[in-house]
């Protein structure tokens, strides 16, 4: 299958294909988790299939704090195997997609009788390096009271002795995910959205498959397959009680809230890493993509999760913490552009049940009697690994075909080499230095599927001499709905196309500007396209926006 035929009008052939041969494995979930089973599967000569309830990315793995972290706090809780394990995939991620997981730098400000010690901080360090074979992007680092002040002028001043500087990296999530997707579709995978799961297919008792809904058309399906793995995060239980009713309950919800400034009204230089007045909890401000993220509460949750709405106690926690640490920026409600919430799906400890933010971020895998596999827990930047579990699972089961090849993610990466991209960027920024802006965000968020996007936002450029920051996204914009599987707005603005702004108004504003070309591109009539633009305005309001305050 190649991506020409991933996208909302070749739908029906693609149900097609579904419901007409058996899989050796189906996927239940498009987060990240079922993405990397989906890719690793199809590099491996699988015959598989995705199926997705919503968009894939939509739930978790667009919601995150956009971290691939070896996980510093896990030392102090003595995760040392998932801190190992974290940090060795995050320098894989780094070296093999650069384009996507940038390398960052993270600042700790030191101060006298609060958090850690200069001494325990080295020890810290030291260990952090140590687990990630001293392979980290670059050696941590030590700074003056000086130097530490000249990167964070806002910083309380009293106690202070110095910084730390250590190296993670930041993704975003939801393009990731759906760059995952794309590549397994691209190695042969069958990958569908908005097709949730309606009943479990049983043979003699044993999983044989699932029954689908295409949400687009209304239509149900029947797939087959050998191996079912519900990969579905928060919504596993829901999955594993369609397989038996008594279940008990694997996942326990925790919600993440995040708050966005603009990154001229955050006085930091690069991320830092503070722990609140409050209560201790570690809390973040990144930079990332022209803003600071800041976040993030971490509480258990007990709504439904599929609606992840940002309460006021969130809210006033986050800026509470974020104020009687560093008074001096006047971080305030009037400053935040955009606030998002999102669910963990952590390994419910029944009675040991502690603290959300204690909880283990490791993986569990289960087989049920009937055969179904379910994977619950991890995170964005273990998911890989958690894909290559989960399949040592499926072949335990069904056993190992002759023509199926190794595990090869380890080694391939995601829309071309590090090297590749770079060259063919320097190919279009010499072709055309007034576009170089837009064709270096392309090439980080396509890879070598840019070539075309930048070869058409020329000719549209040169063509109609455009303003250079405009009519060029047009390119785009059918690039993603022709490729990508994009059947709503909100697909396309929230996990594509590269008009995602923080700011909730300037995406409608991108919105508007673009109708013409989205209607076509999805076949929209003008009342459709109307409807999904109020649908996606009140989502933005619900999602989205600051609740009242006290």
């Amino acid at each position: 299958m190649n991506l020409e035929t991933f996208n909302r009008r070749s739908r029906p052939l693609l149900f097609q294909k579904l419901s007409s041969e058996p899989f050796d494995l189906l996927v239940i979930g498009g987060g990240i988790t079922g993405a990397s089973i989906f890719r690793d599967a199809a590099l491996r000569k699988m015959r598989v299939a995705l199926v997705e309830a919503r968009d894939f990315a939509s739930a978790t793995s667009g919601r995150s704090s956009k971290l691939i972290h070896g996980g510093l706090r896990y030392i102090k809780n003595l995760g040392l195997g998932l801190a190992w394990e974290s940090c060795h995939e995050r320098n894989l991620h780094i070296r093999l997609n650069k384009r996507l997981v940038h390398p960052m730098p993270f600042l700790v400000p030191l101060y006298r009788g609060r958090g850690e010690s200069r001494l325990m901080m080295r020890l810290g360090m030291l260990l952090y390096e140590a687990l990630s074979g001293f392979g980290s992007y670059r050696f941590h680092s030590f700074l003056s009271r000086e130097e530490t002040l000249s990167l964070g002028p806002a910083l309380p001043l009293g106690g202070l002795i110095g910084g730390c500087i250590y190296y993670d990296a930041v993704v975003s999530d939801g393009r990731w995910t759906v760059e995952i997707v794309k590549d397994g579709v691209r190695h042969g995978g069958v990958a569908v959205n908005y097709s949730p799961v309606v009943s479990l297919l049983k043979e003699q008792g044993k999983i044989a498959g699932a029954r689908i809904e295409d949400q687009i058309s209304g239509n149900r399906y029947e797939l087959r397959a050998k191996a079912v793995v519900n990969a579905t995060g928060v919504f596993a239980d829901k999955i594993r009680q369609m397989d038996r009713l008594d279940a008990p309950r694997l996942v326990k919800l925790s919600k993440g809230t995040h708050l966005v400034f603009s990154e001229e009204d955050v006085p930091l230089e690069m991320t830092t890493v503070f722990s609140s007045p409050i209560d201790g909890r570690p809390l973040f401000l990144a930079k990332h993509n022209g803003c600071f993220l800041y976040g993030t509460s971490d509480d258990w949750e007990e709504t439904s999760p599929s609606a992840p709405v940002p309460g006021r106690k969130d809210v006033d926690y986050l800026l509470d913490s974020l104020t009687s640490f560093m008074p001096e920026a006047q971080l305030d409600r009037e400053k935040v552009q955009f606030v998002y919430s999102g669910f963990r799906p952590l390994l419910s400890l029944g009675d040991r049940e502690k603290d959300s933010v204690s909880v283990t971020r490791e993986d569990y895998i289960e087989t049920s009697l009937s055969g179904l596999i379910s994977v619950v827990g991890g995170k964005l930047t273990t998911a890989r690994i958690m894909a290559i579990r989960v399949l040592a699972q499926v072949i335990k089961r069904i056993g190992r075909q002759p023509h199926w090849a190794k595990c090869q993610t380890h080694r391939l990466s995601i829309g071309g080499t590090n090297e590749a991209v770079a060259e063919g960027l320097s190919y279009w920024v010499r072709q055309c230095p007034r576009l170089s802006w837009y064709f270096r965000i392309l090439y980080q968020r396509y890879g070598l599927d840019a070539h075309d996007i930048c070869a058409e936002a020329m000719k549209i450029y040169l063509g109609k001499h455009a303003d250079a920051r405009a009519e060029p996204i047009r390119a785009e914009v059918e690039y993603v709905c022709r490729n990508e599987m994009v059947c709503t707005l909100e697909d396309l603005i929230d996990r594509r196309a590269g008009f995602l702004y923080w700011n909730a108004e300037k995406r409608l504003e991108r919105l508007r500007y673009g109708a013409h070309v989205i209607r076509a591109e999805l076949d929209l009539t003008e009342k459709e396209f109307e409807e999904q633009f109020t649908s996606y305005r009140e989502h933005l309001a619900r999602f989205h926006s600051l609740p009242e305050s006290h």
